[in-house]
């Protein structure tokens, strides 16, 4: 939560502060009760996975999604120096076994962190951080460490750990009043930077900051926000030859396409279609450019006629 002489006379007046800091204290039991479980299977994986010493590692938190997972470890030699570790955070039990069975034909590391008692995708989302961190990531003690989204491709050679050579932290910042932070689906850390600030990956809500703004406290506010440079975000289309219509994402520096809402396909127009961007990775494993597949945004020529 915020500090109290944060907090404005409304917000008082409507008990804002007494509700944060219930929830806050609430989440933390939460949080603490989780972390403590499965620490027998991340000692039996760090045993069966030295190979991931003196990697950047990426932890991928896994979501329902195999498609993504499979389309994303295709990519992995695309990443310079680095390894991907799949901590699997469905809740579908059909979707861990086959996120598995990827990982598995792919020799890529794979977790399956135990049963997540949260059910909001943030919580759920920075519990599941918290605990690859904790778990896996510090018993690892990598130079480089990074989080990317489970529906994050990169299209381009990238090396995540020139991006901290010579700043601590990078990434693509959320901001708010309140502080800042980077957002959980692509942010890369210098692990001795942030090794000693205890990092946490959940949301603050008092601050407007979503999962992994609680590091606004543990880690950012300590930081020189002038001399650290941050990762574009840009929004894009791209033309679906079989929809007809284009479909919208986003890059990230230019390389890392990020296939927006691929958990929620079924609310999309037109829907995601997993074979559209299975074509776009087998292009560029060929040598064509994302920029190929862009599209005008919908409407856009329109306006500019009416204009």
């Amino acid at each position: 939560m915020r500090a109290l002489n944060e907090y404005g006379l409304r917000e008082w007046a409507a008990g804002a502060p007494l509700v944060h800091g219930f929830k806050r204290g609430r989440n933390a039991l939460i949080e603490r009760a989780f972390r403590g479980l499965g620490a027998r299977a991340s000692d039996k994986f760090l045993a069966e996975r030295t190979e991931l010493a003196g990697k950047t590692v990426i932890s991928v938190i896994a979501y329902n999604v195999p498609w993504t997972i499979e389309l994303m470890l295709r990519s992995a030699p695309r990443l310079a120096g680095s390894a991907f570790v799949i901590f699997d955070n469905s809740r579908n039990p059909d979707a861990r076994r086959e996120i598995e069975r990827i990982c598995r034909d792919r020799d890529a590391a794979y977790l399956a962190l135990p049963p997540n008692p949260e059910r909001h995708p943030c919580r759920s989302h920075g519990l599941a951080m918290n605990w690859a961190f904790y778990h896996v990531i510090r018993p690892l003690k990598p130079r480089v460490f990074a989080y990317f989204d489970h529906d994050l491709l990169p299209t381009a050679p990238y090396d995540p750990a020139a991006m901290v050579v010579s700043q601590p932290v990078y990434g693509v910042r959320n901001e708010s009043r309140w502080g800042w932070n980077l957002w959980a689906g692509f942010s890369i850390f210098d692990y001795a930077a942030v090794e000693g600030r205890m990092p946490d990956f959940n949301h603050d809500v008092p601050r407007n900051l979503d999962t992994g703004g609680r590091n606004w406290l543990r880690v950012y506010r300590h930081l020189d926000r002038s001399r650290i440079g941050f990762a574009s975000f840009d929004q894009v289309w791209l033309q679906d030859p079989v929809a007809k219509l284009p479909t919208k994402a986003q890059l990230i520096d230019g390389s890392l396409l990020h296939v927006s809402g691929a958990g929620h396909g079924s609310k999309r127009i037109p829907p995601i279609r997993p074979a559209f961007f299975a074509g776009i990775m087998d292009a560029t494993e060929r040598g064509a450019s994302i920029e190929e597949f862009m599209a005008p945004e919908p409407g856009a020529s329109a306006a500019g006629k009416a204009a």
